[in-house]
């Protein structure tokens, strides 16, 4: 599948879905679809799924109707090679970056959202795949290779050896004398050696956080306010409390903290019913398939690099 395909948004700014819908178009991505709610989302991708269709989802951070780490471990659980492009109004620190990325997307965009922003992250994502789709001649895997180093550094800006020697599909000393050849000229500097988890069946990096319900295992959960009544010991969700009234003794609550208190921050499991408030979580493989806990993952050393010099 190209990506010119089918790209489908999940937002529920109608203004959002817009922007973004005439702006692709005007990229030549003709068959853009939105959706407002999470719920809706999902189910539009499954049914593409269905119909052999891989689209591009580009899916709001702070979703109202569901929790958004639930939309993406369904849809990576459902197609784990799926590229999700996160908005995310997080400030342009590192940890909010590495964050969505570690959770499995392929990208993220911040908001409000620019143009120029959407053009760079689409750009990066066709020249990925015309690398990929290369026939290689006697130069050109390494020059490709180097092509998707000086993407990712110009993308994340700090990248491990491991990672890169991945992504690149070059060797561990083709990937170091570039590096090194980046270095000397003030592009980039070397850090410290860190860890990173990989799958303990092929030793891939790319991997996805997969969030579920600790009881069941299913990733379709919302994020819910509890209130407790304290004159009926009544615990329920916000949404049971139709016009402020309790649904256990027909009550109206009127002060917070003298009639009832609110908990913030739990989850509904919408296969089981189940409340919880800590969050089941594996990972899942994007190479292989392969779901595993993080305390079973094997992991890799290597030193990390930052780019110093944007070029």
């Amino acid at each position: 599948m190209g990506t010119k395909d089918i790209v489908l948004i999940i937002d529920d700014s109608t203004a959002i879905g817009i922007l973004l819908t005439e702006f692709l178009k005007k990229l030549e991505y003709v068959d853009v679809k939105t959706c407002t709610t999470g719920k809706s989302g999902l189910s539009l991708f499954k049914e593409l799924i269905n119909n052999k269709i891989t689209p591009l989802v580009f899916l709001d951070y702070n979703l109202p109707d569901t929790n958004a780490k639930s939309v993406m471990s369904q849809i990576l659980t459902i197609q784990p090679d799926t590229k999700i492009i996160i908005e995310t109004a997080s400030g342009k620190n590192e940890d909010p970056i590495k964050e969505v990325i570690g959770l499995g997307a392929y990208h993220y965009i911040q908001k409000p959202i620019h143009f120029e922003a959407i053009k760079n992250v689409m750009k990066i994502l066709e020249d990925e795949e015309s690398i990929l789709a290369h026939i290689p001649s006697e130069n050109s895997e390494d020059d490709d290779g180097h092509r998707l180093i000086d993407r990712y550094f110009n993308t994340y800006k700090r990248v491990t050896l491991s990672r890169l020697t991945e992504q690149s599909n070059l060797s561990d000393d083709d990937v170091l004398t570039y590096i090194q050849k980046l270095v000397s000229e003030g592009k980039i500097v070397e850090l410290k050696k860190i860890r990173e988890i990989c799958c303990n069946a092929c030793g891939s990096l790319k991997l996805a956080q997969i969030y579920q319900c600790p009881s069941c295992k299913n990733s379709n959960f919302d994020q819910i306010k509890l209130i407790e009544h304290f004159d009926c010991g009544n615990f329920s969700p916000e949404s049971t409390y139709v016009d402020d009234k309790c649904p256990k003794c027909k009550k109206q609550i009127k002060a917070l903290g003298v009639d009832y208190r609110v908990l913030h921050n739990r989850y509904m499991c919408n296969n089981c019913d189940e409340i919880f408030q800590d969050i089941s979580n594996e990972s899942l493989c994007l190479k292989c398939n392969t779901s595993f806990k993080i305390d079973s993952g094997h992991w890799k050393e290597s030193t990390e690099y930052k780019l110093i010099r944007p070029y």
